[in-house]
């Protein structure tokens, strides 16, 4: 029986060492960051922006326009009869709400805009980031964005921003745009982690 234990602890020490052994190589890229760099990101920034802009003047529009009414039923308010004026007021609450309702119909349509637009880029991504792990023979990518990671290996990681954007025709750049506009210097991820240790 004991010999049957060490047996059985040998075999699975053994097993768990060839799964260990079997793992495959990985890539990480920043999803995000490498969208913003797609030539056609550009493209449907500026769409996007000049339809917001469309929405931006009428909602003002429709702000100067119930700053208006208020305005004059405040001068008017003390010259009217009380069910004018509870009429004027419902008016009034009718078009503020009616505002209201119009801002988040907007919010609403631009997010749907604004998806539309990526969902194929994010599909052109995927794409190539599939074929690049697949001409590599990686195994899964990890996205670097999202912050998820506390160590990529560098063994056994691949960073594959750099294939990716030639099948994108991404500059290949040493910089990117933060999501604050402001360049941020991208650095070796492997490096940075190896400080933290």
């Amino acid at each position: 029986m004991r010999k049957l234990k060490t047996f059985l602890a040998f075999a699975l020490i053994s097993m768990s060492s060839l799964a260990y052994a079997q793992e495959g190589m990985f890539g990480y890229i920043d999803f995000n960051s490498t969208l913003r760099l797609m030539p056609e990101y550009m493209e449907a920034d500026i769409n996007l922006q000049k339809i917001q802009s469309d929405y931006r003047e009428e909602i003002e529009r429709s702000k100067r326009e119930f700053e208006r009414q208020y305005i004059e039923f405040m001068l008017e308010q003390d010259h009217l009869s009380a069910s004018i004026v509870a009429k004027r007021q419902k008016e009034l609450q009718l078009l503020m709400d009616n505002n209201a309702q119009f801002r988040d119909k907007v919010q609403s349509e631009l997010e749907a805009k604004r998806n539309e637009l990526l969902v194929p880029l994010k599909k052109k991504l995927l794409k190539a980031v599939s074929d690049v792990c697949t001409a590599k023979g990686l195994d899964y990518v990890i996205d670097t964005g999202k912050g998820t990671y506390l160590f990529i290996n560098g063994n056994k990681g691949v960073d594959i921003s750099g294939d990716v954007y030639k099948l994108l025709g991404i500059e290949n750049r040493s910089e990117r745009v933060a999501e604050d506009g402001q360049p941020e210097i991208i650095s070796n991820i492997i490096d940075n982690n190896n400080k933290d240790e």
